[in-house]
């Protein structure tokens, strides 16, 4: 019986401890001090920098490179040391600082954001992603102001651009592996259109023929390959065809438009 009274009375004090921890942690957490300094005065304090000057380093500037008319570059004066996606820099967890692609507020699909040799940054933009019509590019940097605990942003001014592509990929199934699944929307109804995938060598290794009358594709390549269990990005090539169909008053297709090529950029 005592020993019953023992084991007990251990469970009771082990869960009592428990609890008085988890007040402790939620009162001494609640009791943070709040940081009051203004933005201009974290920037300087945290980054060495003037706001003024940080913001206008977040300017977007258009660099003509090969990869137009698909995927637009930008060049960016920050020479803050920052990381895009979720990459942390080597002084620790909680310490990083981050660069993101904004459009209208929203972080963008297929962006890329790398640091040059003297020290300032690229910024890569996949529109194939992008809905048709008008968007507002900025970029906005987080960083930390008090360890890991409380962070600031800086935004830089705004860049307006128009999307044209008749097409948009679907950003979230890019990509080879098992399957290869192509989906995506068309500014047009009707139209015919053709996949072709390649290898390394320029090889044809598949091509997908069809027709939508809904604006939108949706086709599944199962690879399957005999030597591997799934292709890579690194392994396969792919572009689609697109002819755009006019069709008459009584359903018939009149004619084709002109036929446009777009790649399928992979992950």
């Amino acid at each position: 019986m005592e020993k019953k009274l023992s084991a007990n009375f251990l469970v009771v004090s082990g869960m009592l401890i428990i609890a008085l921890v988890f007040l402790y942690v939620s009162w001494h957490s609640s009791r943070r001090e709040v940081d009051h300094r203004t933005l201009a005065e974290k920037v300087k304090s945290c980054l060495g920098t003037d706001l003024t000057n940080l913001q206008s380093s977040l300017t977007l500037t258009p660099v003509t490179t090969n990869l137009e008319p698909f995927v637009l570059t930008y060049s960016m004066p920050l020479t803050v040391d920052a990381a895009s996606y979720s990459y942390y820099p080597e002084d620790g967890f909680g310490k990083f600082r981050m660069l993101y692609l904004l459009d209208n507020g929203a972080e963008v699909s297929g962006y890329e954001i790398n640091r040059q040799t003297n020290g300032t940054y690229f910024v890569k933009w996949n529109t194939l992603f992008a809905t048709y019509g008008s968007h507002t590019l900025q970029v906005r940097l987080m960083f930390p102001t008090r360890g890991s605990y409380d962070t600031a942003e800086v935004f830089g001014s705004k860049l307006e651009i128009t999307v044209t592509n008749l097409l948009q990929w679907d950003y979230e199934i890019t990509g080879f592996g098992r399957w290869s699944d192509f989906q995506a929307k068309l500014q047009v109804p009707s139209a015919d259109y053709s996949i072709f995938i390649y290898d390394t060598n320029t090889t044809l290794v598949k091509r997908i023929d069809g027709h939508t009358e809904s604006g939108s594709i949706a086709e599944r390549w199962d690879v399957h390959p005999t030597n591997k269990y799934a292709w890579t990005d690194d392994d396969l090539k792919a572009e689609i065809a697109i002819t755009p169909t006019v069709k008459g008053a009584d359903g018939q297709i009149k004619s084709n438009a002109p036929t446009v090529y777009f790649p399928y950029p992979g992950r």
